[in-house]
């Protein structure tokens, strides 16, 4: 015999539950039989409720520990991204290539340029900007900083940084 689901057995006792109560107040056979499976089936529901509650949250535990494993992976990748891009850098080897050809490391010495702010405050006017919304707070434009520096021009309280980039594919 097929289980009968909690919507059919809650079918069925609304309708007993206006017919399985007689005027005296005594409860049908019936009526006390489809409550007794409606309190089953609601037990095993709610169990099957916790059960789906309890595995998520170990899954979100698990996903936890396996972020945190990640970061700790990429990390340590960074570490030894740093570490090799130095000694290419000091053997000036700037070329690393796998005997099978499936990746190549690369080292491009001062490839990148940044702007950096040693002191706002001697940044001259003309190379702030005002960010909306306001109240006006200027903030050094670096955009505006790194072309004048790259023509030439000495700008205070800021320089340029070069920076080799190392690229493995």
């Amino acid at each position: 015999m097929k289980a009968l689901s909690l919507y059919k057995i809650t079918h069925e006792l609304e309708s007993l539950l206006d017919t399985g109560i007689d005027e005296d107040g005594v409860m049908s056979e019936e009526l006390g039989a489809m409550l007794a499976k409606f309190e089953d089936k609601g037990r095993a529901v709610t169990a099957y409720i916790l059960n789906q509650d309890a595995t998520a949250n170990a899954i979100d535990e698990a996903i936890k520990k396996l972020e945190k494993r990640a970061v700790s992976y990429r990390n340590r990748g960074e570490s030894l991204k740093t570490y090799l891009r130095e000694n290419m850098k000091r053997t000036g080897i700037t070329e690393i290539s796998a005997d099978d050809g499936t990746f190549t490391a690369k080292l491009y010495l001062d490839r990148d340029t940044s702007v950096e702010i040693q002191d706002e405050k001697q940044i001259p006017i003309a190379y702030m900007r005002t960010p909306e919304p306001k109240p006006p707070v200027a903030t050094p434009d670096k955009a505006a900083i790194k072309k004048s520096l790259e023509a030439g021009t000495d700008i205070p309280g800021a320089r340029l940084l070069k920076k080799d980039r190392l690229t493995i594919n």
